[in-house]
């Protein structure tokens, strides 16, 4: 058969083809290229933030339950820490494998403040001491730190092991970055993230050995790679969407670690008026029948609101939301003032009210929290007040608005504090929680209102909470 010169010398459309053939090739070849190296990098620093998340969550917790389990005890008793002695070392040792139990830890190092190693589950290591580490010296200063390295490879892994170490502050202290204490050590925690590595490293590599092939198949397997691309989309977003349920996991477990401090602080305050209003009970050789009623009524009445707290730990998927019945601030002031009786007249405190003229003090509110808000706010001044103190409520209408002051010559508040007083955990106290104030402004903010507070630094201090007025 003859051939077609016309067509073999001058390639036709043959020649048109191979030139988009191959700038196709090019162009698909730079475009694999870039986007298995932006994969990659996205993956890796997504597992990095994922393993340092978790590497801090893990620590934090850890150092919060080596703190109450070992170290506080052993500081209630006054003994010094001393692994060397098989009882602390044994107790410590079950402590962090029975909490490790299950979780791919692959190496757990304490490190005191002169880069002793006195305690590693590796035996061999205790007693040595940490090489030149900047990622201590940062600990050690209160910055954690999280380095990703590749480990010894096992003749059953070509590709080694993939370790992320953390390196985490031992407080003295919950573990709370709102509630800093004194770094006694450093923890090493080292995750085992090998699996997550090669499931990136796979990935990267399938798409690459995809992309390749579709090179020789352009035109042929153009539908194949559109398919392909959806399947790789929805693998990321199915992978997008576990980590997005682990963080809200966190979050929820966050959240649980914040209602227990804030219940526990909660509880305090009736339990203080429970037990004065027992004392009082106690000291009274020939009691008034009416008084002895009064004070058993006040302590049926703060039993009834621990176990209304406690409902709400119990169900706080659910918050309470604030009723909305006709209050008069007035009556939820008294019933804060009646309940603190016994505690003005102990610390000698000049309590004094004014309440402006005109329009009755009616917001549409919940009187249980608005009762709560005021007692943190009138206990919070407590603690402020020296003894014979001066403390004063005002109540007054402006405009649409009902504004409560609560004024103290107490100690007052720095100003480099005032920006923070609302803030969860922030406390000057050292054995306060810093969530009073800060369930005082959520439950204003529930009613719609605002709370500030103004102070001078060994003056006085002022809290003003405005609530919006009951229409009629």
């Amino acid at each position: 058969m003859k051939k077609n010169p016309s067509a073999s010398n001058s390639g036709g459309p043959f020649r048109l083809l191979k030139y988009f053939f191959l700038s196709g090739f090019a162009v698909i070849a730079v475009v694999t290229f870039l986007l298995g190296a932006f994969l990659y990098s996205r993956n890796v620093d997504t597992l990095l933030k994922s393993a340092e998340n978790y590497a801090r969550l893990l620590a934090e917790n850890l150092n919060y339950n080596i703190f109450i389990g070992f170290y506080a005890p052993l500081k209630a008793r006054g003994t010094k820490m001393d692994l060397r002695k098989w009882d602390q070392f044994g107790a410590l040792d079950s402590l962090i494998k029975d909490f490790t139990y299950g979780l791919k830890i692959d190496r757990i190092k304490i490190i005191d403040r002169s880069r002793k190693i006195v305690y590693s589950t590796e035996y061999d290591l205790i007693g040595k001491y940490e090489p030149d580490n900047s990622a201590v010296d940062d600990a050690l200063n209160g910055k954690d730190q999280t380095r990703v390295r590749q480990g010894p490879r096992s003749s059953s892994q070509w590709y080694g092991k993939w370790l992320a170490d953390t390196y985490y502050p031992l407080r003295e202290g919950t573990g709370n970055y709102w509630m800093l204490g004194a770094i006694y050590g450093v923890i090493e925690i080292s995750q085992d993230v090998t699996d997550q590595y090669v499931n990136v490293q796979r990935s990267i590599l399938v798409i690459m050995l995809v992309a390749t092939g579709l090179m020789a198949f352009l035109f042929i397997m153009l539908t194949l790679i559109v398919r392909r691309g959806e399947r790789i989309l929805i693998e990321r977003a199915a992978r997008q969407k576990k980590l997005e349920e682990q963080l809200q996991q966190s979050e929820k477990m966050a959240s649980i670690g914040q209602m227990v401090a804030t219940i526990a602080h909660e509880i305090r305050n009736p339990l203080g008026i429970i037990r004065s209003s027992g004392e009082v009970l106690a000291n009274k050789e020939n009691p008034d029948p009416t008084r002895i009623k009064k004070l058993a009524g006040i302590i049926v009445e703060e039993a009834s609101r621990l176990s209304l707290i406690l409902t709400d730990f119990l169900d706080f998927a659910r918050p309470r939301s604030p009723a909305t019945n006709r209050v008069d601030i007035r009556d939820v002031l008294s019933k804060v003032r009646s309940h603190l009786e016994h505690e003005i007249q102990a610390r000698g405190i000049k309590w004094s009210d004014y309440s402006g003229n005109g329009v009755d003090p009616i917001i549409s509110g919940d009187s249980d929290l608005l009762y709560q808000a005021f007692l943190n706010i009138t206990m919070n001044a407590f603690e402020a007040i020296h003894e014979g103190g001066m403390f004063k409520v005002s109540v007054s209408v402006e405009g649409s608005r009902i504004v409560v002051e609560f004024e103290d010559n107490g100690h007052g508040i720095k100003e480099s504090d005032l920006p923070r007083i609302f803030s969860p955990f922030f406390t000057t106290h050292e054995m306060g929680t810093g969530l009073g104030l800060s369930v005082v402004h959520n439950i204003i903010s529930a009613h719609n209102g605002e709370v500030s507070v103004r102070s001078e630094e060994g003056q006085w201090t002022v809290f003003r909470v405005s609530l919006p007025a009951s229409a009629g």
